[in-house]
């Protein structure tokens, strides 16, 4: 028997006791994880969600959960409330499984109750972590038969063959979609696999969609159990293809299968849209639409292989439904004049990176690509239509402008039209579905849609627009309470439920008593909202618990009309159709005109009608004539409000669809023109494209009002008539218009049709005027500012507010908009006192999150005394200035957010919670900014009260109650919790700014208000120790002054600290103020932390000017390696202890005291640096160093002592080994540094003498010549010695020529030379070297910028780095240092990297002193630091997609290729410009174009340019004619060309070139890795032997001959200075002297070839080319020139 084909009657009683709980079966969940598949486990019992302790908690029991929701195999069982603390019951004690149960309830457990009261807490909730697995077959004929093999953990392995059979095998087939199983092969028929034995086995019963579905024990690697690949499981499937044929596209069409190599067809006996259904969704073609029979689409040929088919609905392929067997039924009389069709909506959408899946970015699948839609026209019809096609309720918004972020992919639509109705987007009107991104389109315009869980119906009434108001919510459909329930709030049911207007308001269960939830206690509408969820209305819970009851549920009756505009360009244009009875229909012209047409505009808010089109002008409707005529008089605001006949099809009368009517409307903008300023003037309107007026006809306060509130003016103070602000000129729009002065905008009032009445004899002696004014308000005869009578200044007058509506809601406005806090109460009946004058506002409703009483609702401003109303009744509010505090943190800028409200501290929950909240709440504490803004009780669960249920802020609010809240109140009554008390950690009193990390930069200090920039002035180092310890940032490394400040306002912080160094914080040191209040300074105080803070020479313990460097790194003295160690260095060292300068670096053993590990730390410095760590430093990759091999320094002893020169003029003698161990007793004034290539080991070599720096000429220049300059420099080993200004051409004079080094001399100037300044050289032949410890940085990837693998560049070639341990300050540095932001993670789940590369170095842990990586403690280099699942992949906060096209170019240089040529260096010339590829068109092109292309392609100087298509035609676009260049530019976008993509040509003239191809590039030309991986070859390793190298085998190249120099200046001689020296012969003199005999002629020949002299520890045996920025130059004879590419955020080189 197969094992557990059977359950035993004990597993079967266990299972029976399991699955019903106390009557109830159990619902799980994973909550609060980064996706549904994980999270806390939750479990749902008795209705109540609650939590599973992690007792016994192990990988069985989260695999048995994984399982349960078919999230895949457990990759991760984690405890002690991983993801956070649950709320509610613990419903199990413990849970233990063996891991093959399908769900929890099979597993064993005591009774399930909440364990709460017996001592078990949340902080011990067990979580789950699934990873959903993918499958395929593998080493089969076809990708339907195979070795099974499933992918977990970003890592394939497959299946053992125990107790596999055609069960198992039918999932694994039905899975892939590969149809039937034929065989379920076992012992390995698709030979062994690799890598892990995911399944020990697998017990399925057939019937299940995916393996995961099954039972199975935990997924791990089984070879460790003894289980090998012999046994591997396989699966063969029938692999019936299903297509769709004859369609207008592949996703409609009759219905064929291919069965035994041949396709048929299905007959139509018994097809329906279930099996349509299937056939879309085996097709990935979206839903069916239509299920067509009867041979729709034409009669099919071959057999018929279906008899019938009968699906449910629900299966993934038709050969999961029933059917008698395939055979070809035609013989049996079936004929395919009954072939069955499919018609497929073809697309999926899915709503992404919202809150939940029902909000998010609009994404629509197509062609099997995700990609968006454009925000065009996108409005809440659209919106409607994907929230109702997701099952996700109503829309409640539809964003645009990418407001959940931009998406990736292609852009489908171009823009969509919806009516709302539409049940899918398909049925939608729409362009054709394309990528738009080549057309302009971005994803900065990505549409958006927020759905409402919540929808809506009415029951038990006559027809579906009628009848008792019940509301689905979580699943269950509830009523709605009638109080409160009005004509205003069945308008929005009707609304919303597209049902007409509402002719009635029934309460009191008219339609009879509902049963379940009573959703809503109540609801308030305006009655202008397009859905309930945008009325008010409290929590919404079921509130039978409350005492309300099913007696008093509210109803709606509905007109039942919905209206439309069909077939126009836009959803404002075309027929008018009306849907009575459930069927849309259409109006006849009969009396149609204007009128008509501006009611349906109003109705649709279109704007005003500008044309009534009749007959059948928009094209002729379908289906019934609902109105035979309409009469309107224009100004209603529904056509159900006009006068019709009874509604009826009018067609049996003989109206025919040639009369129907038709309407265009216009949107109208608004504006006030000619006052004195934007919020007064003459109301204009714009109609039709032109601007004109309002008639003052019936022009009133009310009509001002909403010109006020439509152009945010606040209210209106004055409504001018008789052409106060001067006539206008043009069309007068308006006859009269009629508002009730609550309307939002002009065009919801009522008035005639829009024409120009200028003809009809009105003048502009009548425009219309409206002069508005914001409200000033306070509260007054309080006992403070805060609580008082409400009173509003207008017109220049205080009044009151009556108290009619005031409630809360009201006067928390009234608190926020007066700075006071949260209202505390909302006193009615003039409880301060009656008011006098006025009473300005007959009402007020606000919704309480309102930032002004402006943006609430209200009548016209105006005395409303006349009409009856007294001060009797004015309203007051009693606000509450809230303190705050920051609670439980390690210091009082951060901790849990605590409000005294009502004498009370409570705390604040994190809904909505972020940096923008923590921002304002820093800055009301005068702490600084925030850092972070954490949620889930970071900081402990605070007690008392839940004051604010969430907080809204900008961010710029100076404090809380500026921003956004409800009423202020306990919420612990509503189920909120202290487990999501939110918290803030705020910068403090004192920061570093524009510095490269936290560490260093100009100081600036907090003031309460904003950040003030401390002076130089008096500023001393105790404060900056107390600076830089408060910052954790070491101690102060140096104090800068004459820095200019980064703000020019002029402010500086007028006090002067005091501090002694000992204080804990700055805010704690001593402060005098300013004499006169102005502190004297000559610039912004610098600071520059560091973890480096003394430097000692120790001698038998004692300090003196020589002996053993000692240094203060991070509060611990530790010895310096000897390694990289330079006179330079040395000389920094005596300089900054007073010693001198140093005479030389003893190398040998010396004493390290106790067992102290000597720091490895590299210092570059040039030897005029006032500090040690004033040179840049590198400290990544140190090698171990040992006790024999410390730096030592050997000073001059006085600072004033002059030492003799040291004599140049004498060459250290060949082969002598002259270090700087034992460098002469003499001052040798010279400085070295490398420049331009981006590090202190790579560049230009340049010499500092005699106050002037210059370079070397390339003569003789090699690798011996760049040994000695890499080790003067402490950098190494040479790796390349480059020639031609490889670098960039230098400046100033040209110092050495014709070096000639033996390769061990102490310093470059040491070697044999022409002598000092004696050179016939310009500075295109500059020399340079680039160096063993030259670094560099980047991340690769192939489509996105910040994100990817991380590679540093060492000794030559990239190679990765490893990631144990890379704690997040190390991310940070790293991310910092790249340009993407202070921020980012790891990323543990890419699968592993492929190919081989170096491991470079591991255990990399920076500090926050630390501003780049290279200066971050690690593990030494080394080429295998670690294995490769533990290389690192990092994602930076500033992670996005990059700016080009996948597999595209991004710079110019890769813009540009050559094609059909016999060489990379010859071909067709193409370039890329919007989107593809193009080629250049022969007119004009010359050989300064090719020379142009040539040099841009790094291939040499140009041969000839090639015309008339030589390398053959293009295809595509021709994108560049006429292009005229000089023959210098860097690019060929920089010459003259005709405009992009005008050309007079054919392909037959395409352009070529042909370059003499020495490809070379510049290290500058790094940036091209900002978006290609490819840009640089791999690692390059030459394994050498160490023998002596002859210069002339070395460098010698066939056919090479000496150098024909002259010392004639030439026209482009660039003025290279020549110093004259004594005795040193002339310029003219200087070609007669002899070239030193050791330097044969081959040695100016390029030097393509260098060599890597890399000890054989730390390489790869392998042998590769050299990366490509390794590789030597020729002279360039003729151009003189050298650009350097900037270097971009994705790869940058030591700094």
């Amino acid at each position: 028997m197969a094992l557990g084909r059977h359950l035993s009657f004990q597993g079967l009683c266990v299972l029976l006791l399991g699955t019903v709980v106390g009557g109830q079966a159990l619902e799980v969940r994973l909550k609060d994880g980064a996706h549904s598949c994980e999270g806390r486990v939750e479990v749902k019992h008795q209705g109540e969600w609650g939590t599973v302790d992690d007792l016994n908690w192990s990988m069985e029991e989260a695999a048995v959960v994984c399982r349960q929701l078919g999230c895949g195999g457990a990759t991760d069982a984690p405890k002690g409330a991983h993801f956070g603390l649950g709320i509610g019951p613990i419903w199990f004690r413990y849970i233990y499984c063996k891991g093959p149960e399908s769900a929890i309830t099979e597993c064993s457990y005591p009774s399930v109750k909440d364990h709460r009261p017996e001592g078990n807490s949340h902080d011990k909730d067990a979580g789950a972590v699934c990873s959903a697995l993918e499958m395929r077959l593998i080493n089969g004929d076809h990708s339907c038969e195979g070795r099974v093999e499933v992918k977990h953990q970003g890592k394939w392995g497959t299946v053992n063959d125990l107790n596999w059979s055609m069960e198992e095998a039918h999932v694994v087939c039905r899975q892939l979609r590969c149809g039937a199983a034929v065989d379920a092969p076992k012992g390995s028929k698709f030979g062994p696999g690799i890598g892990p034995v995911w399944f020990r086995y697998i017990y399925c019963k057939g019937q299940e969609s995916v393996i995961t579905e099954c039972s199975y024990p935990p997924l791990k690697d089984h070879r460790t159990e003894g289980y090998s690949h012999n046994k591997d499981a396989g699966a063969i499937c029938s692999a019936r293809e299903v297509r769709l044929k004859d369609g207008a596209h592949s996703c409609e069409g009759r219905v064929e299968v291919k069965h035994y190599g041949k396709w048929g067809t299905v007959n139509d006996q018994n097809w329906s849209l279930e099996a349509a259904a299937v056939a879309c969704r085996e097709l990935e073609c979206g839903a069916a639409i239509n299920a067509s029979r009867g041979a729709h689409f034409g009669p099919g040929i071959g057999p018929i292989w279906f008899q019938y088919i009968y699906c449910n609905g629900t299966e993934s392929s038709l050969m999961e439904c029933s059917y008698p067997p395939l055979k070809n039924y035609l013989s049996e009389g079936l004929s395919h004049d009954g072939d069955a069709g499919a018609v497929c909506s073809a697309l999926e959408v899915r709503l992404k990176d919202g809150a939940h899946r029902c909000e998010g970015r609009v994404e629509v699948k197509h062609q099997g690509e995700w990609g968006t839609v454009n925000d065009h026209n996108w409005s809440l019809e659209e919106a409607h239509v994907v929230c109702r096609q997701l099952g996700c309720g109503a829309a409640i918004d539809a964003p645009g402008g990418a407001y959940f972020g931009p998406g990736i992919g292609p852009i489908w639509f171009h823009s969509t039209n919806c009516k709302g109705t539409e049940s899918v987007l398909t049925v939608c009107s729409y362009p054709s579905l394309k990528d738009y991104r080549p057309e302009g389109l971005s994803h900065d315009q990505d549409a958006g849609a927020v759905c409402s869980d919540l929808e809506l119906r009415l029951m038990d009434g006559d027809h579906p627009c009628e009848g008792r108001v019940e509301v689905k919510h979580q699943g269950a459909w509830g009523t709605v309470n009638d109080y409160n329930w009005n004509m205003e709030e069945a308008r929005v049911v009707c609304r919303e439920l597209r049902c007409g207007t509402a002719v009635d308001a029934p309460k009191g269960s008219k339609f009879g008593p509902g049963i379940g939830p009573i959703w809503f206690h109540y609801i308030y509408c305006k009655g202008q909202e397009s859905a309930i969820t945008e009325c008010s209305y409290p929590v919404v819970m079921d509130h039978h618990p409350e005492g309300h009851s099913h007696n008093k549920d509210a109803g709606a009756v509905c007109s039942a009309l919905e209206v439309r505009l069909k077939d126009g360009a836009h959803h404002c244009e075309g027929r008018v159709e009306v849907k009575h009875q459930g069927e849309w229909g259409t109006v006849n012209d009969q009396n149609w005109s204007m009128e008509e047409a501006q009611v349906v505009c109003r109705q649709l808010k279109c704007g005003a009608a500008t044309d009534a089109p009749r007959g059948a002008y928009l094209g002729s409707g379908t289906g019934p004539i609902w109105f035979q005529y309409i009469y309107c008089n224009g100004t209603e605001s529904l056509p159900t409000q006009c006068s019709y006949p009874p509604l009826k099809d009018h067609r049996p009368e003989g109206l025919s669809h040639d009369g129907d009517a038709g309407a265009v409307c216009s949107a109208l903008e608004v504006r006030l023109k000619d006052g004195a300023h934007s919020c007064e003037g003459r109301v204009e309107v714009k109609h039709q494209g032109k601007w004109g007026t309002v008639n003052d006809l019936n022009w009133n306060l009310e009509e001002a009002t909403v010109v006020c509130r439509q152009l945010g003016c606040g209210a209106a103070i004055n409504a001018s008539r008789g052409a106060h602000f001067g006539p206008g000129i043009g069309p007068i729009w308006f006859q009269y218009t009629y508002c009730k002065g609550t309307e939002s905008v002009l065009t919801d009032c009522t008035y005639p049709v829009l024409k120009d009445y200028c003809p009809e004899g009105l003048s502009h002696d009548q425009d219309a005027g409206a002069v508005c004014s914001a409200l000033e308000v306070r509260l007054k005869d309080g006992a403070h500012r805060c609580e008082g009578r409400v009173e509003v200044k207008h017109q220049g007058e205080w009044g009151t507010v009556n108290d009619h509506n005031w409630s809360m809601e009201e006067a928390q406005v009234v608190c926020r908009q007066l700075g006071c806090g949260a209202a505390v109460d909302a006193p009615k009946g003039a409880k301060f006192g009656p008011g006098i004058g006025p009473i300005w506002f007959h009402y007020i409703y606000c919704k309480g999150p309102e930032s002004a009483i402006t943006k609430c609702s209200y009548p016209p401003v105006k005395d409303h005394r006349p009409e009856g109303h007294s001060h009797d009744k004015d309203a007051g509010a009693v606000c509450s200035a809230l303190e705050l505090r920051l609670k439980d943190g390690a210091h009082r800028c951060e901790g849990r957010v605590e409000v005294k409200h009502q004498g009370e501290w409570g705390t604040v929950n994190d809904l909505n919670w972020s940096l923008e909240e923590a921002s304002v709440v820093c800055r009301q504490l005068g702490c600084g900014t925030a850092v972070d803004a954490p949620k889930g009780a970071k900081f402990g669960p605070g007690i008392g009260p839940i004051w604010f249920h969430y907080i809204y802020c900008k961010g710029p609010e100076s404090a809380i109650t500026e921003c956004s809240y409800p009423t202020v109140k306990d919420h612990r009554p509503e189920g909120h919790s202290h487990d999501k008390d939110a918290g803030a950690v705020c910068s403090g009193f004192v920061r570093l700014v524009e510095g490269d990390g936290p560490c260093l930069g100009q100081v600036e200090v907090h003031s309460g208000e904003d950040w003030t920039p401390l002076s130089d002035g008096n500023f001393v180092l105790p404060t900056a120790h107390v600076i830089c310890a408060e910052l954790g940032c070491g101690t102060a490394g140096s104090v800068l002054g004459h820095v200019p400040f980064r703000e020019s306002d002029g402010r500086v912080w007028a006090e002067e600290f005091r501090c002694k160094g000992e204080e804990p914080k700055l805010q704690f040191c001593p402060r005098m103020p300013c004499p006169g209040g102005t502190c004297h300074h000559s610039g912004a105080a610098q600071l520059v932390c560091s973890a480096y803070s003394e430097v000692q020479l120790i001698t038998n313990g004692t300090s003196q000017c020589e002996g053993q460097v000692k240094m203060n790194i991070s509060g611990r003295w530790r010895a310096l390696c000897a390694s990289h160690w330079s006179l330079a260095n040395a000389n920094v060292v005596c300089r900054q202890l007073g010693c001198g300068v140093a005479i030389s670096t003893p190398r040998g053993p010396h004493l390290v005291e106790g067992s102290d590990q000597i720091a490895t730390v590299r210092f570059h410095c040039l030897g005029a640096e006032a500090f040690l760590w004033s040179c840049p430093v590198t400290v990544l990759g140190g090698p171990d160093c040992s006790h024999g091999s410390t730096a030592s320094v050997i000073c001059s002893g006085n600072q004033t002592q002059v030492l003799p020169q040291c004599n140049d003029s004498m060459s250290e003698p060949a082969g002598s080994a002259a270090s700087e161990e034992s460098a002469p007793y003499c001052s040798d004034s010279r400085q070295l540094r490398l420049v331009d290539g981006g590090g202190p080991c790579a560049g230009r070599v340049e010499i500092l003498d005699q106050g002037s720096w210059g370079t070397i000429c390339d003569d003789g220049w090699d690798l011996d010549e760049a040994r000695v300059v890499c080790r003067q420099l402490g950098c190494g080993e040479a790796l390349n010695a480059t020639r031609s200004a490889h670098f960039g051409a230098g400046s100033g004079p040209i110092w050495l020529d014709d070096l000639n080094c033996a390769g061990n001399e102490s310093h470059v100037w040491r070697c044999p030379s022409r002598g000092w300044g004696r050179h016939d050289c310009r500075h295109k032949q500059d020399a340079g070297v680039i160096c063993s410890e030259f670094l560099a940085l980047r991340m690769v990837s192939e489509d996105q910028q910040c994100a990817g693998w991380l590679e540093v560049f060492y000794n030559g070639t990239w190679g990765s780095v490893c990631r144990s341990p890379m704690e997040d300050i190390t991310v940070s540095v790293i991310c910092r240092q790249l340009g993407c932001g202070d921020s980012g993670s790891l990323n543990s789940s890419v699968a592993l990297r492929e190919g081989s590369r170096p491991k470079w170095v591991d255990g990399i842990q920076c500090q926050k002193t630390d501003t780049s990586l290279w200066q971050c403690p690690s593990d030494p280099w080394n080429y295998t630091s670690c294995s490769p699942k533990e290389e690192v992949y990092i994602s930076c906060a500033g992670r996005r997609p990059k700016s080009c096209p996948a597999a595209a170019p991004c710079t110019d240089r890769e813009k540009l290729r050559l094609r059909g040529g016999d060489s990379e260096c010859s071909g067709r010339v193409e370039v890329w410009h919007s989107g593809s590829w193009g080629t250049v068109c022969d007119d004009s092109w010359s050989l300064a174009e090719a020379e142009v292309v040539c040099q841009q392609l790094g291939c040499g100087p140009a041969v000839e340019a090639v015309r008339a298509a030589a390398f053959g035609p293009g295809n595509g676009s021709i994108w560049l004619d006429e292009v005229r260049c000089g023959g210098r530019e860097s690019s060929l976008w920089d010459c003259a060309a005709d405009p992009w993509g005008q050309s007079d040509c054919k392909h037959e003239e395409d352009a070529g070139v042909r370059c003499s191809g020495d490809i070379s590039d510049l290290l500058g030309d790094l940036s091209a890795l900002s978006c290609y991986e490819d840009a640089l070859p791999e690692a390059v390793y030459e394994d050498l032997d160490h023998r002596v190298i002859q210069k002339e085998g070395l460098l010698g190249s066939p056919g090479g001959s000496p150098d024909q120099r002259t010392d004639a200046r030439g026209e482009d001689y660039d003025d290279a200075e020549e110093v004259p020296l004594p005795g040193a012969p002339s310029a003219s003199q200087g070609s007669e002297e002899e070239v030193p005999p050791e330097k044969v002629d081959t040695t100016r020949s390029s030097q393509t070839g260098s060599s890597l002299n890399i000890s054989k520890e730390a390489t790869d045996p392998g042998e590769e080319e050299s990366p490509w920025f390794l590789q030597g130059e020729e002279v360039d004879t003729e151009y003189d020139d050298v650009e350097l590419s900037a270097l971009e955020t994705s790869i940058v080189t030591f700094t």
